[in-house]
């Protein structure tokens, strides 16, 4: 199901290789979200997101900024990149109130830095009330993105690219 405003595109290969890239937050299998994906992105808000069958138990920052969390739990998670733009990470709505699966190492609203090291899940913990274990990746909109691509398949945090972005021309008029 993708939004009629969605600007992704997934791939089954590689995607363009132009454009900013964005390295995936957690490693796992990556698909387009299915029935079961959470309410937020059922609701048409999140148009531009993958689902994320989550293999591994460590969110890593993806590039320099900031991180904040949506809920006391850590389940919704925003990396604020310098330059505006948006990365919101969303557990399954079942595992909201699961705070004990999310152990978090650093403070909310605070800097990070590329590759760090943001949060410890426990997929045994947190499996009992979504199996397969999923999170919904998204960039939320912003101004200066012309398109979004992603592919399917395994990625590695911290290691390959969850997103390219294509940037809208900003050549003068």
């Amino acid at each position: 199901m993708t939004s009629a405003f969605s600007k992704l595109t997934l791939h089954t290969d590689q995607p363009p290789a132009r454009g900013f890239e964005i390295r995936s937050p957690v490693s796992g299998l990556v698909s387009a979200p299915d029935d079961n994906a959470g309410t937020v992105y059922r609701s048409g808000l999140l148009p531009d997101a993958v689902q994320i069958q989550l293999q591994g138990q460590q969110l890593l920052a993806p590039f320099t900024g900031a991180v904040s969390r949506l809920d006391m739990g850590g389940s919704r998670i925003i990396l604020h990149h310098p330059q505006g733009l948006k990365l919101e990470i969303c557990f399954p709505d079942a595992c909201q109130q699961q705070t004990m699966g999310f152990h978090w190492l650093v403070a909310d609203r605070s800097k990070i830095q590329a590759g760090q090291q943001l949060l410890q899940f426990d997929p045994s913990r947190l499996q009992r009330w979504s199996s397969p274990l999923t999170c919904l990746v998204s960039i939320v909109e912003h101004p200066k993105i012309q398109r979004l691509h992603s592919r399917t398949g395994f990625v590695a945090a911290g290691q390959d690219p969850l997103f390219w972005l294509e940037l809208k021309s900003t050549q003068a008029h």
